[in-house]
């Protein structure tokens, strides 16, 4: 199975850099690893890539989102049914939140109010109140709901839903599903680009990656790509897609204009999820049998460097 900057101009560019890019504070840049075998969580630093910190969340630590302002982390314990909330400046867990059976994935809104786990085993999304750190709803959405992201404004949240190979649309306000969009078999990755009218998405079960119309509900592009498309980011600029073909591990570039694959080379041993740092120059991508996270270039995708991780990595998020 199975997320954006550094810069020192001047005083007056770097007041606004942290107005458009909060950052906690006394915070470095890190790469925070869940360990599925393991139940935990491993934190790097980006600059040394040194562990900073081993913490303990759930069985089955599966997928890890940081919140836009960098202050709290939100781990997937797909073992447990459980969101663990995570405190990034203490490393400590503050909140554990039930949620379905195999709790997948989560997301947080554009306001950070609001997190949303994906639960594969109950085919629902379990919301969950940030603050008080407490489920508020659980909604049915389809077969495998695996993933969610909202849309730019927040009013959307659009569902990955594995086994149905299809997108549940929730209006948030109404916590109702307003439409159901097509997807891809066995979908795994999803990933919006600028402005939010489209998206990326994997299909393992097929062999695609997919460029989705969300308003017009119709596939833009299909690329048959082989070796289980998995896990995918974007370029901070959009141009790029980054690609994991788990089954042959391997990683593909795809120039997002052409819709073509430009390069491909040989990463790790059963390659999983990954990440790119802010300035789009590096991805880290977790080689889940060989116990590590890879530091490749973004450029010619060469391994630069290898950390040693916990049991079975997985999920991989870039903190800013």
């Amino acid at each position: 199975m199975k997320n954006w900057r550094i810069r020192t101009i001047g005083l007056f560019a770097s007041v606004l850099a942290l107005a458009a890019y909060p950052v906690a504070s006394g915070s470095a840049h890190e790469i925070w690893v869940t360990n599925i075998k393991s139940g935990d969580v491993t934190v790097i630093d980006v600059s040394s890539l040194k562990v900073k910190a081993t913490i303990k969340t759930g069985k089955g630590a599966h997928n890890v989102t940081i919140s836009r302002d960098g202050k709290q982390a939100f781990v997937a314990n797909v073992g447990e049914a459980t969101v663990s909330i995570i405190d990034t400046r203490t490393k400590k867990v503050v909140g554990t939140v039930a949620a379905g059976k195999k709790t997948h994935d989560v997301s947080i809104s554009p306001d950070q109010r609001l997190a949303v786990a994906a639960n594969v085993g109950t085919d629902t999304v379990t919301l969950i109140d940030v603050a008080k750190k407490r489920p508020l709803a659980t909604l049915k959405t389809a077969d495998g709901a695996i993933m969610s992201l909202f849309s730019p404004d927040g009013r959307l949240l659009y569902v990955a839903n594995a086994r149905a190979g299809n997108i549940s649309v929730i209006d948030v306000k109404s916590r109702k599903v307003t439409k159901t969009l097509p997807g891809g078999k066995g979908m795994m990755a999803l990933a919006l680009t600028a402005g939010g009218k489209r998206a990326w998405l994997t299909a393992p079960g097929s062999n695609q990656l997919i460029l989705l119309d969300l308003v017009k509900a119709e596939n833009v592009a299909v690329l048959d790509v082989t070796g289980e498309p998995h896990g995918l980011v974007l370029s901070p600029d959009g141009k790029k897609a980054y690609l994991v073909r788990r089954k042959l591990n391997r990683i593909s570039i795809i120039d997002t204009a052409s819709r073509k694959i430009i390069k491909t080379a040989a990463i790790g041993k059963r390659p999983d999820m990954l990440a790119i740092s802010a300035d789009g120059k590096t991805l880290y991508v977790t080689s889940r049998d060989e116990d590590k996270l890879l530091v490749v270039s973004a450029a010619n995708l060469k391994v630069e460097a290898e950390v040693t991780t916990g049991k079975e990595p997985h999920g991989v998020a870039y903190r800013k």
